[in-house]
């Protein structure tokens, strides 16, 4: 009889186990949301009309995140690129191996902060432009965000070609 009760107390835990590991699985998909991430796009003929209207040439592209923290984990995702079903596509990141360092949200701005490690670099002349635009379009999406600040190493107009010192990020 004991072996029985102990038996069945054994079965009742695997069972109660399984139903709370299907739980947390269910709780885990549960927190994730469809966001949008934006890449870039080669192009196959130059059309004056339409890169005036996407002077950067970037399309939405979609990705799963945990909803805890919808803009942190949309920035590493866009951080993260391009999957080679996208690349098949001709589609590529516009981060140039640039990474998430940081993100927060103060009063409708989201300050965000990268950092190009050792061997990263941009492609060309217009490549910061096209960096912070990414970034900007993946933070608007979210309706909180009505602004960006992109800061690349500490400096906030990374692009710029000046003399003069760079700007500062706040």
């Amino acid at each position: 009889m004991k072996y029985r009760i102990f038996s069945l107390f054994i079965v009742a835990m695997v069972v109660l186990n399984g139903i709370g590991t299907v739980s947390a699985q269910r709780k885990k998909a549960s927190n994730l949301m469809d966001v949008k991430i934006y890449l870039a796009k080669e192009y196959d003929d130059y059309d004056a009309e339409y890169t005036e209207k996407n002077p950067y040439n970037l399309f939405a592209v979609k990705r799963k995140v945990d909803a805890r923290a919808p803009l942190r984990n949309t920035l590493k995702a866009l951080a993260d690129g391009a999957t080679k079903a996208e690349e098949n596509q001709k589609l590529f990141s516009a981060m140039f191996g640039i990474k998430l360092l940081s993100v927060r949200l103060e009063k409708g701005t989201a300050y965000t902060y990268f950092t190009m490690p050792e061997g990263a670099t941009f492609s060309g002349d217009g490549s910061p432009f096209i960096f912070k635009g990414v970034v900007e379009k993946t933070a608007l999406q979210f309706p909180q965000v009505k602004k960006v600040v992109v800061c690349l190493d500490g400096i906030l107009d990374f692009w710029s070609e000046s003399e003069d010192p760079p700007k500062k990020c706040p």
